[in-house]
C-alpha cells in the first residue's frame, strides 16, 4: 500500500490542520513536536520498537484530552491516506487462489485495529499479522523475522518475504535464511500539467501531486476525458469549492444559489464535498434572457433593455423582435407604424444609435406591444425566486460572471418591486467594473488570490472553455412558464452543443471520481494547486486534449462555432498576438492543433505577457495623471 503524501511527516501537518479546523486552535509547532516525541521514545528504547502509546507519552506540552484528540486525528489520517498497490494486490490474489498463507510483517507504530481498518479498506485479508510496535522488535534489525519464524513454528525456507526496502525487506530476511523479493509497483508518474516547482510546496499541493501521480501510475493509459476530468477539472473545482465553503462560513450565508449553466457541475462538486449542506444548495436558471422581459416592467425600460441585450455592434430588427420574444413580426411592425410612423425595419441598427436613445420611441412601442407577456414574465419571476427561497436571509450567488451584470440587474429589479434581498456574488474572477457595479457585494476566488495578474487574465480570456466543461445537458435558459402549478424554465433547443454532451458527461464523471477520492483521503486545502494544473493545460495542452477541447461547440446567437476554430489558416504574426481572428477563442489550443512547437507557444505567451504589462503600466500612468 502507499500513502497519498510524498513524506510520512506530512501526516503530522495534516493533523495540525484538522485540529485547527475542528477545534479552532492553531498548533504550528505540533508537526515538529510529534517527530521529537517519536525520536525521544526511540532513543529511550534503543534498538527496540516504539508504538503510539509510547510516542504520545512524550508529547509533554499537551493535556491528556488534547493528546487523545491528536492521536485520533493521526490514526484517521493514516487510514484515509492509504491506497492499495494494484500490482501487489494481484500478487496477493494469486497467493489466495493457490492456497498460500498470507503473513504480513510490518515495522509500524500504529495499533492493530488501525492496520486492520486500512487493510479492509483496500480489500486485503491475511492469516497472520506481525507488527513491530506490538512485538517490540523490528525488521530493520532482522529480529522481527525471528519472532515470526518462532511463533509460526516454520523453517525459513517455508517463507518468502516481499517488500520495498533494500535493508529491512531484502537483506534482513536473507540473514535469517528467508528468501526475499522486491515488491512490484508501477513507476510513479506525473502529468505534464503538474509542475511541483511552479509554486512553494504546501501540504495541500503535496497531497494533490501525490494522489495524481499515483492515479496515473496505476493506469496503463489515460484518455483525454480521464486526464481532463480527474487531473484538471476535478482539482480546479475542488479548489474553488473549498474557497466557496470558507466564504459561506465567513459571511454566514443562509443559502448558496448555483446559476445555470456552469453552476450545474459546481453544485454537484460542492454537494459531494459538503453533503451536510445539501438542503441549502439551490440550482437556479437565471440569465439575461430570463431577466429581460421582467426588467422591462421597470420605469426606465429602455436602459434595462440595453443592459439585457446581446453584445454586438449592429442589430437587425428581427433580432430585436426575437430578444423581446415577438413571434408575429408583421403584427408588431404594424403596431409600431401606427404609433410612431416608423417603418424602416429593413435597416440595420448600430449599437451607438441604440445607446444614444435614437430608437427609444420604437422600443417603447414594442414594449407596449409585449406588455401582457412582460407582466406575465415579471409575475412568474417573482414566484420563481420566492419558491427557491431567495429572500430567506443572506444568500450567495455562485456564477461564472466577470462583470456582475446579471447580479446587478436582478438586484435592481428586486428593489423596484420593493423586495429586500441580501445577495453576495461568488465568482471565479471579477473586474474593477464588477466591483463598482455591485458596490462590493461580490467576492472572487482568483482576484483575491496571490496568482499573478497575467495568469488571471489568461483564465479570464478562456472562461468560455471552462463554462462548457461545467454545463448541464440542456440549452441556455429562455423564459419562464407554469407547468402543473410550478414555475419552470424553458431552455433553448440545443444545436451543435449536443454533439459534445457525451464527452462532457465523461469528463464530469472522472472529475467527480477525483472529488470522491480527494474527500475520502482527507480533503486538505489545495492552496491554488487546482488552479495551476488547469492554467498549465490552458497554456500548453497535449495534442489529444487540444483536439477534444478545441473542437467543443458553442451555440451562439452570432453563429455557432468551436472553441479553437481551426478553419483559419495559421499566420506567424499570431504568435505576436497580432490580428488573431475573434472566432479563435482558445489561442494556445489553436496553436497546438496547428502543430506549432512549444517554443512557438512560449513566444506567443511571452508576447501576450509583454503586451499585458505594457497596458498595465499605461493604465497606471493615466490614473496618476488624472488623479492630479
Amino acid at each position: 500500500m502507499f500513502r497519498t503524501v510524498s513524506d510520512f511527516r506530512m501526516i503530522h501537518q495534516m493533523v495540525a490542520n484538522l485540529y485547527e479546523e475542528q477545534y479552532g486552535i492553531s498548533l504550528p509547532l505540533y508537526p515538529k513536536q510529534r517527530m521529537d516525541a517519536e525520536l525521544k521514545a526511540r532513543n529511550v528504547l534503543g534498538r527496540n520498537e516504539v508504538n503510539m502509546d509510547m510516542i504520545f507519552e512524550y508529547l509533554s506540552d499537551y493535556s491528556e484530552e488534547e493528546k487523545s484528540r491528536l492521536r485520533f486525528l493521526e490514526e484517521k489520517c493514516e487510514i484515509d491516506n492509504c491506497v492499495g498497490n494494484p500490482l501487489m494486490i494481484e500478487v496477493w490474489k494469486w497467493c489466495r487462489d493457490n492456497g498460500k498463507k498470507i503473513v504480513i510483517i510490518t515495522d509500524m507504530y500504529l495499533p492493530r485495529r488501525v492496520l486492520n481498518t486500512i487493510l479492509a479498506k483496500i480489500g486485503v485479508d491475511y492469516d497472520y499479522l506481525y507488527i513491530s510496535g506490538e512485538e517490540g522488535v523490528t525488521k530493520r534489525t532482522s529480529e522481527l523475522f525471528a519472532v515470526v519464524l518462532r511463533k509460526l513454528n516454520i523453517k525459513p525456507t517455508q517463507l518468502i518475504h516481499i517488500g520495498d526496502d533494500l535493508n529491512n525487506d531484502i537483506n534482513m530476511p536473507q540473514i535469517k535464511g528467508i528468501a526475499s523479493l522486491l515488491r512490484l509497483s508501477n513507476e510513479a508518474n506525473v502529468l505534464p500539467y503538474i509542475k511541483i516547482k511552479q509554486c512553494d510546496i504546501s501540504l495541500g499541493k503535496d497531497h494533490l501531486f501525490s494522489m495524481l501521480s499515483r492515479y496515473c501510475s496505476n493506469r496503463e493509459f489515460l484518455n483525454s476525458e480521464q486526464r481532463i476530468g480527474y487531473a484538471i477539472l476535478g482539482p480546479l473545482i475542488v479548489d474553488f469549492c473549498q474557497w466557496l465553503h470558507a466564504i459561506r462560513k465567513e459571511n454566514n450565508l443562509h443559502k448558496l444559489f448555483f446559476v445555470a449553466r456552469e453552476g450545474f457541475f459546481i453544485k454537484k462538486v460542492y454537494e459531494k464535498m459538503y453533503p451536510q449542506e445539501a438542503h441549502d444548495l439551490m440550482y437556479i436558471r437565471l440569465n439575461k434572457n430570463v431577466l429581460r422581459l421582467p426588467l422591462l416592467s421597470m420605469h426606465n425600460a429602455c436602459e434595462y433593455f440595453m443592459k439585457a441585450k446581446v453584445g454586438r455592434l449592429t442589430y437587425d430588427w428581427k433580432l430585436i423582435f426575437d430578444l423581446l420574444y415577438i413571434s408575429d413580426y408583421e403584427s408588431a411592425k404594424h403596431f409600431v407604424v401606427l404609433r410612431t410612423g416608423f417603418d424602416r425595419f429593413h435597416e440595420t441598427v448600430t449599437l451607438k444609435d441604440l445607446e444614444s436613445g435614437k430608437y427609444n420611441k420604437i422600443l417603447v412601442s414594442l414594449f407596449e406591444y409585449q406588455r401582457e407577456m412582460i407582466e406575465e414574465q415579471s409575475a412568474l419571476l417573482d414566484e420563481y425566486l420566492m419558491s427557491l427561497g431567495l429572500f430567506e436571509g443572506s444568500v450567495g450567488l455562485v456564477n461564472n460572471s466577470i462583470n456582475g451584470n446579471g447580479q446587478s440587474m436582478l438586484t435592481d429589479y428586486l428593489l423596484s418591486k420593493g423586495k429586500e434581498c441580501d445577495i453576495l456574488g461568488l465568482q471565479f474572477i471579477k473586474t474593477s467594473k464588477c466591483e463598482k457595479l455591485l458596490k462590493g457585494k461580490c467576492r472572487a476566488w482568483l482576484t483575491e488570490s496571490s496568482v499573478s495578474e497575467f495568469s488571471k487574465t489568461r483564465f479570464h480570456s478562456n472562461c468560455l472553455l471552462l463554462e462548457h466543461l461545467m454545463f448541464e445537458p440542456n440549452g441556455t435558459s429562455i423564459r419562464l412558464y407554469r407547468h402543473e402549478n410550478k414555475i419552470e424554465v424553458l431552455c433553448e433547443a440545443p444545436r451543435t452543443e449536443q454533439k459534445d454532451w457525451g464527452k462532457i458527461a465523461n469528463i464530469q464523471k472522472y472529475a467527480l471520481e477525483f472529488v470522491n477520492d480527494y474527500t475520502n483521503h482527507v480533503g486538505i486545502s489545495l492552496d491554488m494547486a487546482g488552479f495551476y494544473g488547469y492554467f498549465n493545460m490552458l497554456c500548453h495542452p497535449l495534442y489529444d486534449d487540444a483536439v477534444l477541447l478545441g473542437h467543443l461547440n458553442d451555440d451562439d446567437m452570432d453563429g455557432d462555432k468551436t472553441i479553437s476554430n481551426i478553419r483559419f489558416p495559421f499566420r506567424f504574426k499570431y504568435l505576436f498576438s497580432k490580428d488573431i481572428p475573434f472566432d479563435i477563442t482558445w489561442h494556445e489550443g489553436y496553436f497546438t492543433l496547428k502543430n506549432v512547437s512549444p517554443w512557438g507557444i512560449n513566444l506567443y505567451l511571452y508576447s501576450a505577457k509583454l503586451q499585458f504589462y505594457k497596458q498595465m503600466v499605461k493604465s497606471h500612468i493615466k490614473r496618476i495623471i488624472f488623479s492630479k
